[in-house]
């Protein structure tokens, strides 16, 4: 059909390009747009303030699309079908099957109400199809599974308690479709409300009434449609996947030296330091909260400090609010040009300068946004790699911004300052990649290279045992990057080494690795005494070994939207057991992580979903699905490899800038024909988004009696691929005979040489063979069983 207007039974439509109009009966038109062939923008055009959007402006090519009229209209793209019925503009939603996912009821559907004040509450219901599960919604609100949940979508920090709640109306359902709401507005979203029928009933104080309709045919699919909304992660610096240790106060300039030199001294891989803004008395890197000048007694000569940890190959992270302090001398200029706020921090008695009275930027205006970055700029110009954006959830809902009242802007408020730093970045150094580690945020901030953590929680098993719900539901909503302070924030209980050690491992396997705490001396790794730092030690180097198959988990999130740290759900959604299964996890596809949150424990249950799975440290073969029992002494994470897994490990490092990638080893777990992609570039620039980048393919398979493994050439940018690069298989084939190198038969050696350079291979007594190819390209090796 093309443009023009239409009389259906059941209604009257105008189609203009992608977007047709529906009139209802009450004259309140539906305007429905065809994006792409997988996503649908549905909008009740009302009298409303401007709203910023969370979707970037862009040009979308027009999609092909069929459109019959009749009763229902039917609209079908390649991928999905949708139907309109009248009179008034019902939506009903189908798989490419004709199965429908999600429909608007007849008694309900999109309303706009006006309100005392002026304003006009919208609202939105739907009905969905059989047994659905939810997921996403950002981080925070009541369990994983979001079924039978109300979520209050308002950015909150509760100290002492569930910590930072992030909200992203962004719900992922595990039929392989997501809604997103484009509203920054205070609402809420009830998942599930029994009111005439089993409904997803959204609200919102204000704003405007736009939702989406993604399409992903499974969960994964999905997950690729929220990044072509909401935007890709780009690619962090490889630093950030490492180790950070971040401080809070120091009692003198010297601790500074001192922490960069021990950490190095006991040989605890590690790659940031993150410096803390100074509360009254209590000494970090600035005048205080509200400042971004030096404190001078800690730091006399701070060029000379960064420049000795630089030296020694640590990454600098400074911290900061989103306030500034009345005595900055930046506050003439911001109130003379209006960019600050009435409200902020209110005063409180006592030293602590963090609630003394300091007042929120406004972000929302552009002018500031780019006053407060070119502010940084001596920071930039010392060196300064990274920016922890603490607080940011936003001004009261009664405050007045540049860009509109905060009960629509305060969700927005950090997005924001998000893209202050991104578009500084961007001015100022254009070849550096983005690190913004933040409190608070929004949908799509993470295409602004912004991370989040859990906020300031407590110390104690019951935190750690909410953590890993938090950070699948923050990946579920297109945020791969997430954190936790490790061993917990705030100190109610005494500090203990069993916590401390428990989440260190927990959190080797969260995208951002970072330690912090009330108390920094408690939460560096050697604080809990020589076992304690061993456990850390041990997980700390496991984490830097396995960066070639994490920082391919971020090349699949920059591409494919997945986050690193996936729930089972999203790879097995018809798996009942896995539906509400929040604590155990998926490291990417091929390792399942099952942290020990319980004190005291030293076994611990884990559900092995369908499939072969091995444990990571005894070998032992399992077959799934069923649950088992495993020993978990203090030093033992529950790790298990899926079974086809190919797992590129690398050497292990102190930092991520030790040594090119010049020596790879492949752990493979054979199971048929499996096959993985090796990502790496240069770590640091952006030559990537240029094609600066090169691919490696590694394929294993495994028949009746032999497995063959193939390594191809490289594809993409030569120049990041070490020439020379040395390969070692570490292959699950207990008993092989012998070893063929394309063809030619391999040597047998002892397993004493196992640490020279000479091609061979050997079995390790522990179910393993191990094969050091010769150092020409190997394609083919065959080992017989």
């Amino acid at each position: 059909m093309s443009a023009g207007v239409y009389t259906s039974r059941v209604s009257f439509f105008v189609r203009d390009g992608v977007t047709l109009r529906f009139a209802g009966d009450d004259d309140a038109p539906v305007a429905v747009s065809v994006m792409t062939s997988r996503i649908v923008r549905v909008a009740l055009p009302h009298p409303a303030p401007p709203s910023p959007s969370h979707v970037a402006p862009r040009d979308w090519p027009a999609p092909a699309f069929d459109v019959i009229d009749g009763d229902p209209v039917n609209v079908a793209t390649s991928d999905l079908r949708l139907t309109v019925a009248g009179p008034r503009a019902r939506l009903t939603f189908f798989d490419a099957a004709g199965t429908w996912l999600l429909r608007q009821p007849d008694d309900a559907g999109m309303s706009v109400e006006p309100e005392r004040d002026g304003r006009r509450r919208v609202s939105a219901s739907f009905a969905f199809s059989g047994e659905q599960h939810f997921y996403g919604l950002g981080q925070g609100g009541a369990g994983f599974d979001r079924l039978g949940t109300t979520r209050q979508l308002w950015n909150t920090q509760l100290g002492h308690g569930p910590g930072s709640d992030m909200a992203v109306p962004l719900l992922v359902s595990n039929r392989g479709y997501a809604l997103f709401f484009d509203n920054p507005a205070d609402g809420v979203l009830s998942v599930g409300r029994s009111d005439g029928g089993v409904r997803i009933v959204y609200t919102a104080e204000t704003g405007p009434l736009v939702w989406y309709f993604l399409f992903g045919g499974d969960m994964r699919g999905v997950m690729r449609e929220v990044a072509r909304l909401l935007g890709e992660a780009p690619m962090p610096p490889r630093w950030a996947l490492g180790f950070l240790q971040s401080t809070r106060h120091f009692d003198d300039p010297d601790e500074v030296r001192r922490l960069v030199g021990a950490i190095r001294e006991r040989r605890m891989p590690c790659d940031g330091l993150i410096f803390l803004s100074s509360y009254g008395e209590a000494t970090g890197w600035n005048r205080g909260v509200g400042h971004l000048e030096w404190q001078p007694k800690l730091w006399p000569d701070p060029a000379s400090v960064l420049d000795e940890a630089r030296r020694q190959h640590f990454e600098i992270i400074t911290h900061e609010y989103p306030v500034l302090h009345e005595a900055s001398p930046l506050v003439a200029e911001a109130e003379r040009r209006g960019f600050l706020l009435a409200t902020g921090y209110e005063r409180a008695s006592g030293a602590a300068n963090y609630r003394e009275g300091q007042r929120h930027i406004d972000f929302s205006n552009p002018e500031a946004r780019a006053w407060w970055w070119a502010a940084h700029r001596d920071l930039v110009r010392l060196g300064v790699a990274g920016w922890w954006l603490d607080g940011g959830e936003g001004p009261p809902a009664s405050a007045s911004l540049n860009a509109g009242t905060g009960a629509l802007l305060h969700n927005f408020y950090d997005r924001f300052r998000h893209e202050a730093f991104a578009a500084g970045e961007a001015r100022d150094r254009p070849e550096q990649r983005v690190f913004l580690l933040c409190r608070s945020g929004a949908a799509g901030m993470q295409r602004f290279g912004a991370s989040c953590w859990s906020g300031d929680v407590n110390n104690d098993f019951a935190t750690l045992d909410a953590q890993p719900a938090l950070g699948l539901n923050t990946g579920l909503s297109g945020v791969p990057y997430w954190g936790t302070d490790i061993g917990g924030f705030f100190h109610p209980v005494p500090e203990t080494g069993e916590l401390y050690a428990r989440w260190f491992q927990f959190a080797a396997f969260t995208p951002i690795f970072r330690s912090h705490g009330w108390v920094w001396r408690e939460h560096v790794p050697w604080a809990h005494g020589p076992e304690v730092e061993k456990i850390c030690r041990e997980y700390a180097e496991l984490r830097y070994r396995l960066m070639p198959y994490t920082y391919t988990l971020a090349w699949q999130a920059h591409t494919l939207g997945l986050p690193l740290m996936r729930p089972l759900v999203l790879n097995y959604p018809d798996d009942p057991r896995v539906w509400q299964m929040s604590h155990q996890f998926l490291w990417g596809d091929d390792l399942l992580v099952a942290p020990v949150t319980r004190e005291g424990a030293t076994s611990w249950p884990v559900y092995l979903p369908t499939g072969e799975w091995h444990d990571f440290w005894t070998g032992a073969h399992h077959e799934g699905p069923r649950g088992i029992t495993i020993d978990a002494p203090l030093e033992r994470l529950p790790l298990f490899v899926r079974g086809g897994a190919i797992i590129p490990l690398g050497p292990v490092m102190q930092h991520t800038s030790e040594r090119r990638l010049d020596e790879v080893t492949l752990l493979m777990y054979p199971h048929r024909g499996t096959r993985f992609e090796m990502y790496e570039d240069d770590g640091r620039s952006q030559a990537y988004r240029r094609s600066g980048y090169a691919l490696t393919t590694f394929e294993c398979a495994r028949g009746d009696q032999e497995v063959t493994v193939r390594i191809h050439a490289s594809t993409g940018d030569p120049s990041v691929v070490p020439g020379g690069r040395r390969y070692r298989l570490r292959v699950r084939v207990d008993r092989a005979s012998d070893v063929r190198v394309d063809g030619e038969p391999l040597a047998r050696i002892a397993g004493a040489d196992a640490v020279g350079t000479t091609p061979g291979w050997w079995a390790d007594g522990h179910g393993f063979t191990w094969v050091r190819l010769p150092h020409r390209l190997a394609s083919v090796t065959t080992i017989r069983t």
